[in-house]
């Protein structure tokens, strides 16, 4: 996000409208060292809960939840903050050919086409441009923290896994677990992007119910898939692989669950739009052994010792910081 970084510029800007006008333009939410966040970057990281509160709240509970809501975009745009300028200090710089390169490993490892990619996107209502931006971001985190963890040996150790890590987490999670339960299921996906009227949903669930009355009336799933999913997985006659239960959005995996071997769902509405879900297969699945899953253990705790560190690291960088908020 875009900030004015100097109190001259804020100045500068201030009189060159009328005092009235400038305070109905923006203000200062939070100063966070020498920059500045502005509320309508607060308002703009919220809008979405802010719409969603009920307007039958009573006016006092309404500004209540508000302020919470505010409150809290505004503790994470302060962090960002702080970890921006601790990108600015240590000079951190990523180039497009790095962003280049963490697109094309995502294409690899979802096995993707250009086109399918962008379609990927678009589906989760993102551009190209929207990821870059993301990954731009992600990758000047990673090389600060780099940084922080080869100047710093305390918290190189705070991320250490060991044996003993391994050996507990399998026990609680793994050994100690009852038999999960998991199914393989195809589907067909016709996305409803965001912000779509209620008309023209009405003409693309008409075509998903088309859809599922020619399956009704002997067309293959997989072909159906095929021609009219709008899911990646299309080209795959719609398989989606094995899952466990939380693996999927709630809808889709009530969905699914709910199906014997060989059922095929009505539509099911999810956030992507409505899906004709098909269950190909359901297994039940006991303890993996160890070995199978240690390096997935590995990952999981280094994540969890890993985000302990930085959030210690950030508490301390925001108390040697300047930080007043202004709401």
């Amino acid at each position: 996000m875009k900030r004015l970084r100097i109190f001259l510029v804020l100045m500068l800007l201030a009189a060159a409208v009328p005092p009235a006008a400038a305070r109905m333009i923006d203000r200062i939410a939070a100063i966070v060292n020498d920059d500045v966040i502005l509320l309508s970057e607060v308002d703009s990281r919220c809008r979405a809960a802010l719409d969603e509160i009920p307007s039958s709240l009573p006016l006092d509970k309404m500004v209540e939840r508000k302020q919470k809501i505010r409150k809290q975009a505004l503790d994470e745009l302060v962090e960002e903050l702080l970890f921006k300028q601790q990108v600015r200090q240590h000079k951190i710089v990523v180039d497009d050919k790095e962003i280049d390169k963490q697109i094309e490993q995502l294409k690899k490892m979802n096995n993707m086409t250009d086109k399918q990619f962008t379609d990927a996107l678009k589906m989760e209502g993102r551009t190209v441009a929207d990821l870059r931006n993301s990954l731009h971001a992600q990758l000047e985190k990673q090389k600060m923290i780099d940084a922080q963890m080869r100047d710093n040996p305390e918290m190189r150790a705070r991320v250490q896994v060991g044996e003993k890590d391994v050996d507990d987490y399998y026990q609680k999670h793994y050994q100690t677990a009852s038999s999960k339960e998991k199914v393989r299921a195809s589907h067909i996906l016709f996305v409803v992007p965001p912000k779509t009227g209620a008309e023209a949903e009405k003409v693309i669930r008409k075509k998903a119910q088309m859809v599922l009355d020619k399956i009704h009336q002997g067309a293959k799933f997989a072909e159906m898939a095929k021609e009219y999913s709008d899911d990646p997985s299309g080209s795959q006659g719609g398989d989606l692989g094995w899952f466990h239960r939380g693996d999927m959005m709630a809808a889709f995996e009530k969905a699914a669950f709910g199906l014997k071997k060989g059922q095929i769902s009505d539509l099911v509405r999810s956030k992507l739009g409505y899906h004709i879900i098909q269950v190909t297969d359901r297994a039940m699945e006991g303890p993996p052994p160890l070995k199978k899953v240690i390096n997935e253990i590995r990952s999981t705790l280094y994540r969890q010792k890993f985000r302990e560190t930085m959030k210690d690291w950030l508490a301390q960088l925001r108390r040697s910081s300047f930080v007043e908020y202004k709401l």
